[in-house]
């Protein structure tokens, strides 16, 4: 009998030095098993080098738990599943591959949500705050970089705060390079991590490079700098993991 509800993998980057780079997949995964709307909640890690978990009959939709396409999104995870034009037909089973978390047109909500609990708490209206979007970046693919200026589009449609730019840890322009310009001109900061979890880059890397910008320009230091965090663990991420399925699904109809 074929299943009543459609099933759900979440493919994460996963690592083998960190386990918080793992736990905000592993987390989202549990909270939608308890929502009893899928059959099924999998979860695959692509670093791991492990096998693709198996998977139950019925519709199944993959959902790459990623900030940005590029090679994982577009090559890796297709290859991993068969797919062919991100779909895979077989007789028990279908498989149908979603967008990259991170080019969700609702994702900027909740990165506004995020600035905005900071400017609360920094009492500052949002107009008098600038937001600096901080990802990975790369300077072998334009993936991470095009996700970043995405929401950076979004959050500007937005009109709320002051201003709104982007920077990498590894392209230009570089985090410490823009929050130090922003410090400098007395400017109040609020960085927004544009990962997935709290791996290494976001929890280490980036910090490290915002204390750079302040050490730079302590003596001439007239506004101040906080770091909101990464979007991927923001338990609101798992109603946009829901949107995702079901505009993949109402697209299937068409």
């Amino acid at each position: 009998m074929k299943p009543t509800r459609p099933s759900l993998v979440i493919i994460g980057h996963g690592s083998s030095s960190s386990s918080e780079a793992e736990e905000a997949v592993l987390a989202h995964a549990e909270t939608l098993r308890l929502s009893n709307r899928f059959g099924s909640v999998l979860t695959h890690f692509v670093t791991r080098g492990a096998k693709i978990p198996e998977l139950p009959e019925g519709e199944v939709f993959l959902l790459p738990f990623f900030m940005s396409g590029g090679f994982f999104v577009n090559i890796k995870i297709p290859d991993l599943f068969n797919l062919e034009g991100l779909e895979l037909h077989e007789e028990t089973r279908t498989l149908y591959q979603c967008e990259a978390l991170g080019l969700d047109p609702e994702l900027s909500d909740i990165l506004q949500s995020m600035a905005l609990e900071i400017c609360r708490d920094m009492s500052k209206p949002a107009s008098e705050v600038e937001i600096v979007l901080v990802a990975h970046g790369s300077s072998k693919s334009s993936a991470s970089s095009e996700a970043a200026e995405l929401q950076v589009r979004a959050l500007r449609e937005k009109r709320r705060f002051g201003s709104v730019s982007n920077a990498y840890l590894e392209e230009s322009p570089h985090i410490a390079s823009v929050v130090e310009t922003l410090l400098e001109e007395g400017r109040n900061v609020v960085c927004l991590g544009l990962f997935a979890a709290d791996g290494p880059h976001a929890v280490d890397d980036v910090p490290e490079e915002i204390n750079r910008a302040i050490e730079k320009c302590r003596s001439e230091m007239g506004g101040s700098v906080h770091y909101a965090g990464v979007v991927g663990t923001r338990p609101e991420v798992v109603r946009l993991i829901q949107d995702s399925i079901s505009r993949r699904a109402r697209n299937l109809k068409k």
